[in-house]
């Protein structure tokens, strides 16, 4: 049986130049199914993060210039959450 996915949440921090687990959720951000990813997601909207993802066609490619970049989803399927992207 195939395992399903696993999601790891983080946020910038401006200080050690990475993302980085949120303090303050009441859910786990690290290696998460989809629904609690989406739990995720809606307490840091509650924290001001707009968790947005925008991608536009232009010019022959998808542009995603136009995202939140304060907040980094990342599939980890178990992996530990690598917040250096």
């Amino acid at each position: 049986m195939k395992s399903p996915a696993l999601y790891s949440i983080g946020t910038w921090d401006s200080e050690s130049q990475e993302y980085t687990t949120q303090y303050g959720l009441s859910v786990p951000s690290v290696n998460v199914p989809w629904l609690t990813l989406l739990e995720v997601l809606r307490q840091l909207r509650g924290m001001g993060y707009t968790c947005h993802r925008r991608r536009v066609w232009c010019c022959g490619a998808w542009n995603h210039s136009d995202n939140d970049t304060s907040v980094l989803v990342e599939r980890t399927d178990g992996k530990p959450f690598d917040g250096k992207r």
